[in-house]
């Protein structure tokens, strides 16, 4: 995944259907990996541009992943990425800490269902 075609889908640039359609294959492999236990996953993230995740653009990535554009699995891929960014920047330590949560299921309790990504959703408010 690229950090600009991230950063596209996160600030409207681009749908997230176009985000879902460039990784769909990182994201298999993903899965099927998931699914090995003990198994290593591979990220591809190649940060061609910094990142600044705001509560907008992480409440972008909520909506569409709880609307079904992406996955529960795209939102793990994604957010594991995200952790592994030299140039990932937060808007503040709670988002950051939310973006660690989300990443890698097998570590942090599972991918998350529609409830708990509408619960996000609203916890993180209209902003």
């Amino acid at each position: 995944m690229n950090a600009s075609d991230l950063d596209n889908a996160l600030n409207g640039y681009s749908s997230g259907q176009t985000l879902a359609d460039k990784i769909s294959k990182e994201v298999e492999e993903y899965k099927l990996l998931m699914k090995k236990t003990g198994s290593s996953i591979p990220l591809r993230f190649n940060e061609d541009k910094g990142i600044f995740l705001s509560n907008f653009s992480i409440r972008k990535l909520l909506k569409e992943t709880f609307e079904g554009t992406l996955s529960n699995v795209h939102l793990a891929y994604i957010c594991d990425c995200l952790t592994l960014g030299e140039r990932v920047l937060f808007e503040n330590n709670d988002l950051k800490e939310l973006i660690f949560n989300l990443a890698d299921p097998e570590i942090n309790g599972g991918f998350k269902t529609p409830e708990e990504i509408n619960y996000l959703l609203n916890k993180l408010g209209k902003n």
